[in-house]
């Protein structure tokens, strides 16, 4: 072999090396361009990690700060019944500030309350995972507020039990209010009982004879009454003749006028008769323009015509 040929081969063997390097090289610069890829997704997908902790952390933030400062009181406790947080409106409300949290619930509630806690509240938590309710809550100084709550059981994420959460909110001021208003009432019903019964006196005029003079206005429940009264007289007193004297009425329409005939209908099913008095110009018109058939009445201009008619009639028998 002379040295041309020599140098042709060694050109070629070098060519071949470096073809052979340039693919190496060529390769590894398509892993790294690889590594790079998978480095920036990794990069990517940590940033995006680190994102959703720090939006989840400041989530978790504003949550505990709402929980915080809600007006409303907040506790958790564990499945034993220990407290293991209480929001400020709680320690507020309940009067022992970071004192209550470690304690049992049985700290929180005299005896006979926490009976029923135990006996109603729990039951009721660990069958239907929910209870509401109002109890009676002491506070240190052994003083007691009234709490209605709205509690329900905790779960982790694969359902099993880890504590409860529950919702206070005092409503001492308010039952105090409602009981405050319930007596008031109960007050004004009985004044307006005895408003009632001195706007339908019952006089007797005779024997076998009454009068009931009426004043003000007739509703229904009044007209009721003014039949019940009327209809008890009578049959306590035997009477034959009743008079209703309507001088002080305000006002009668057909409604008045109805319940007027329905108690000369009951009067005369226990044999008495009704007389109407005190019948003005101006109601006569009235019962007239109403079209009001006032049967089983006998009417009277005044009361005085009304006694004098009963006097003459008592002694005398009832048509049916």
């Amino acid at each position: 072999m002379d040295s041309h040929d020599s140098g042709h081969c060694a050109q070629e063997i070098e060519l071949a090396a470096l073809r052979a390097r340039l693919s190496e090289l060529e390769q590894t610069e398509r892993d790294l361009r690889a590594e790079l890829r998978r480095v920036a997704q990794d990069t990517a997908a940590q940033m995006e990690r680190e994102a959703d902790l720090r939006r989840q952390a400041e989530d978790a933030a504003v949550s505990k700060r709402l929980v915080d400062h809600a007006l409303d009181g907040i506790t958790m406790t564990t499945l034993t019944g220990v407290v293991t947080y209480a929001n400020l409106a709680f320690k507020a409300m309940s009067g022992f500030a970071d004192g209550g949290i470690g304690k049992p619930l049985s700290f929180f509630y005299a005896p006979e309350d926490f009976a029923q806690l135990s006996n109603v509240a729990m039951p009721a938590l660990a069958t239907e995972g929910a209870w509401r309710g109002v109890l009676r809550i002491r506070r240190p100084d052994g003083s007691t507020w009234m709490g209605q709550l709205s509690a329900f059981a905790l779960v982790s994420p694969t359902g099993e039990p880890t504590g409860f959460a529950a919702f206070f909110r005092d409503i001492t001021e308010q039952l105090r209010y409602e009981q405050e208003m319930l007596a008031q009432m109960q007050v004004i019903q009985v004044q307006q009982a005895a408003l009632r019964e001195l706007g339908t006196p019952l006089i007797p005029i005779a024997d076998g004879v009454i009068a009931m003079p009426l004043i003000g206005t007739i509703d229904s429940e009044r007209a009721q009454q003014i039949l019940e009264i009327l209809l008890n007289a009578l049959g306590e007193r035997q009477a034959v003749v009743a008079i209703l004297d309507i001088t002080g009425v305000k006002n009668v329409d057909g409604d008045v006028a109805a319940a007027l005939v329905r108690v000369a209908q009951a009067a005369r099913l226990l044999g008495a008769e009704v007389v109407l008095s005190g019948i003005r110009p101006v109601v006569a018109q009235a019962l007239v323009d109403l079209g009001t058939e006032l049967r089983g009445l006998v009417t009277c201009g005044t009361l005085q015509s009304g006694i004098a008619y009963a006097l003459a009639r008592k002694a005398r028998p009832i048509s049916a």
